[in-house]
């Protein structure tokens, strides 16, 4: 009898580990469409991080967010562009080596541009070539819908500004 409940035990065993295998594999990955992105404005992305300063060590710099919580947004280019801040690539490369894997995905996102929402600015980050679509597509002067993935986020200060990443944008529907 013990035999018989130490042969189930194992078929158990067998059968657990090879579902949970099928179930937790990351499969073939596909970019995101549009439906993938919720729509939302950059205030409640913010906002999301801006509670991570009660999270632990008070003297943390940065936030490396494994829920890139697509977001549809629309906002204004506001004038002026950057090149990324050190500390904000920083965030960048430690999500994508946590959990990317592949940081040359993540690495042509270097230049900041400057946008509002409902009176405030926010730094979005963008690639060389997704800024030179941008240009090109003459929305610059209005309102535009910007597909966005949050990576986390960056100390200034006393404040938490957010680190996203302008992944496309479309004239808004």
């Amino acid at each position: 009898m013990n035999k018989l409940k130490f042969a189930c035990l194992i078929i158990a065993a067998l059968t657990f580990t090879v579902h949970a295998q099928q179930t937790s594999s990351a499969g073939v990955k596909r970019a995101r469409t549009p439906e993938d992105y919720q729509a939302g404005t950059l205030k409640e992305l913010a906002a999301k991080l801006a509670s991570a300063d009660s999270r632990g060590n008070k003297m943390e710099t940065m936030i490396v967010d494994p829920d890139l919580s697509p977001t549809r947004v629309r906002a204004t280019y506001a004038g002026l562009t950057r090149r990324t801040l050190e500390a904000k690539a920083e965030v960048i490369r430690q999500w994508a080596r946590l959990y990317a894997g592949a940081l040359e995905t993540y690495k042509p996102y270097e230049v900041d541009v400057l946008f509002t929402e409902d009176g405030k600015q926010y730094w979005l980050t963008f690639t060389q070539k997704k800024l030179t679509n941008f240009w090109d597509s003459k929305e610059w002067s209005k309102p535009v819908d910007l597909f966005l993935i949050r990576m986390g986020a960056l100390k200034t200060s006393n404040n938490w500004e957010p680190v996203l990443l302008v992944e496309n944008f479309q004239k808004p529907k």
